[in-house]
């Protein structure tokens, strides 16, 4: 990716800001869709085995630093609900179910 000039905040209108989230967004997700291709190929063709290691994740994290693994655990049911007992996903770290959707 090439680098991207960013004007002092203050100076930039709110569409200005609105329209320079959207694009890096897009662009993040171009590019991590890539890295996620090319993570997949890498995986099926084993390339993980040249380093001695038991798999593509532990080659993530010895060579690129990047962690993976299960979901975290949810918080405590009772941190994760308002005081009305409906779900509360600002203060969940559980994966969205399709009923919270």
């Amino acid at each position: 990716m090439k680098p991207v000039t960013r004007p002092r905040p203050e100076l930039v209108s709110i569409d200005e800001l609105d329209q320079a989230i959207v694009n890096l967004a897009a662009r993040i997700n171009a590019e991590t869709y890539e890295l996620l291709v090319l993570i997949r190929q890498f995986d099926e063709r084993a390339g993980w085995l040249r380093w001695g290691l038991a798999g593509c994740a532990e080659w993530l994290h010895y060579r690129c630093d990047c962690r993976s693994g299960p979901w975290p655990r949810p918080l405590p049911e009772s941190r994760s609900r308002r005081p009305d007992g409906r779900r509360d996903a600002s203060r969940s770290r559980s994966a969205p179910t399709k009923s919270a959707q």
